[in-house]
């Protein structure tokens, strides 16, 4: 495999005209093809050479812009191997190296002289971001292609309509039936002794709970942070993405900017983008920005709605916590919920503080989905979890190799996120140990108990107003706030717990889940 000598020779303006033929590339504009460019590799490929070798490692991703190659797969018992499909011109493959670190499955063998563009992760996610956001939409819809391409193969019907199957029926219309029956009703979350009435809908038929993982294939720190990248697909709150639709339908989100910014504020995921995009090169802001508001203004809200788009339309290929529809629920209520005490606490203590406190509180648990993503059997077990899941944290040193904590830090260093947001997310189990922007840090871990003790938070409550009273967050706010010296906590505690039974339909009411 050599360097197309030829093919950089090349006016890049000719370069650009002939990526315009390639399907991938279609809906790119010449300052995009021209960016990527920039940071790929031209390849040219003799007939029969091994562009990609079953059982290596590697994260380069490859684009076929002419040519043809061939998928074949080695099996011990056949002399020769067996070609599984044939790739032609703007086709991709190697697409999973940049969803995980896994061995090549099979190899890539070019059936004649091909022209390739040769893409390395780490390289886009470098990239100005409108690039990095229309190149990962249309990498999606071809994996998505190709699954369901897949799906049609396996079930003996390519070319056919296929029959729905059960998982696509659990993933469209609920659980059949003929599964609800075998796998019976799922627990029922119950507040009791939280001081607000137990949830009591209607008993609900689910998946089976998985297998929790093996603590033996936890992964080491260092490797599970090669695997957060910002780019990432990660889920967004489906009732919030469907209100943001119905909104941005007919440009009534340019309308009525306030209900836009409230609306995108109600997710982590898509406050996050947000916030990354305004922070990107392209603004080459002096100062980072921090909030969603101050992001609409200097990114424009036609290209915001642009981000929240292409956000929500990646957001459907992935499943938040395995399809569990109640983890993923009560995960988001949970973080717009511990945004809003933390204020509410603020706001009684009268503590000043430069931090947006309600995103500190909506992004405190965002490494959960990047955890989530890692190890998809973990957060299903707060279902119905054992008294080892009481600690969270600890559970996921065990069974990850990591807390969610880091891994947010992780995420939100790469997405260009404010210090106290990171601070946030790396010391709200641990507020001894802040450092940096302790104030925020100790509300975010007072409002984050005050919502578990309220039932505010995933699987059974396991905080009571004794571990409340006990935070150690009480002695920052002192340090911080004198004039609270002279308070006694247990009485606040109990005060502020009955305040927050009185208005927790305000705080709780108008969160799309």
């Amino acid at each position: 495999m050599t360097s197309g000598r030829k093919l950089k020779e090349i006016d890049l303006d000719e370069q650009i005209e002939f990526l315009k033929k390639v399907s991938f590339f279609h809906g790119f504009d010449d300052q995009e093809l021209k960016q990527f460019l920039q940071v790929s590799k031209w390849l040219r490929v003799p007939p029969n050479t091994v562009i990609i070798k079953e059982n290596t490692t590697e994260r380069a991703f490859y684009i076929l812009v002419k040519g043809e190659v061939r998928v074949e797969k080695r099996l011990p018992e056949k002399p020769k191997p067996i070609q599984l499909t044939t790739l032609v011109t703007g086709d991709c493959f190697g697409e999973m190296a940049l969803v995980t670190e896994i061995k090549r499955t099979a190899d890539v063998v070019a059936s004649k002289e091909s022209f390739i563009l040769r893409v390395e992760p780490e390289i886009v996610s470098t990239s100005n971001v409108f690039l990095q956001l229309k190149f990962y939409k249309r990498f999606c819809e071809r994996l998505v292609t190709r699954l369901d391409l897949a799906n049609k193969r396996v079930a003996g019907r390519d070319g056919e309509e296929p029959k729905p199957s059960i998982l696509q029926k659990v993933l469209t219309d609920g659980v059949p039936s003929e599964v609800a029956e075998k796998v019976g009703p799922s627990p029922v979350k119950s507040e009791q002794g939280s001081g607000l009435p137990a949830r009591t809908g209607k008993t609900r038929a689910t998946i089976a709970i998985p297998p929790m993982p093996d603590k033996d294939n936890r992964q080491t720190s260092s490797k599970l942070y090669q695997r957060v990248h910002p780019e990432a697909v990660l889920p967004v709150n489906p009732a919030v993405a469907a209100e943001l639709k119905a909104m941005m339908k007919g440009g009534a989100g340019i309308d009525n900017t306030r209900r836009l910014a409230d609306l995108i504020t109600l997710d982590p995921v898509l406050s996050c983008r947000v916030i990354q995009t305004a922070n990107s090169p392209f603004y080459r802001r002096a100062n980072s920005v921090g909030t969603v508001p101050l992001a609409m203004v200097i990114v424009g809200v036609k290209q915001i709605q642009e981000v929240l788009v292409d956000t929500t339309r990646a957001a459907r290929s992935t499943q938040a916590f395995s399809g569990f529809s109640q983890v993923a629920k009560d995960f988001w209520q949970h973080a717009v919920v511990v945004g809003r005490i933390a204020e509410m606490l603020r706001d009684v203590i009268r503590i000043n503080t430069s931090a947006d406190l309600y995103l500190c509180g909506l992004f405190h648990d965002l490494g959960m989905l990047v955890l989530d993503g890692m190890s998809p059997n973990f957060y299903p077990q707060f279902v119905n979890p054992a008294e080892e899941m009481r600690d969270m944290v600890r559970a996921e040193k065990e069974y990850i190799g990591v807390d969610h904590g880091q891994a947010g830090v992780w995420l939100g260093e790469g997405i260009g996120l404010p210090q106290p947001y990171l601070d946030v997310m790396r010391f709200h189990h641990l507020p001894e140990k802040a450092t940096t922007n302790p104030v925020p840090v100790a509300l975010i871990n007072l409002a984050n108990m005050f919502a578990s003790m309220k039932g505010a938070c995933l699987g059974q409550p396991q905080v009571t107003a004794q571990d409340v009273t006990r935070s150690f967050s009480w002695a920052l706010i002192e340090e911080h706030h004198r004039p609270f010296q002279e308070v006694n906590v247990l009485q606040f505690v109990n005060s502020f717990s009955a305040e927050l039974d009185k208005t927790w339909a305000g705080i709780t009411g108008d969160i799309p889940l």
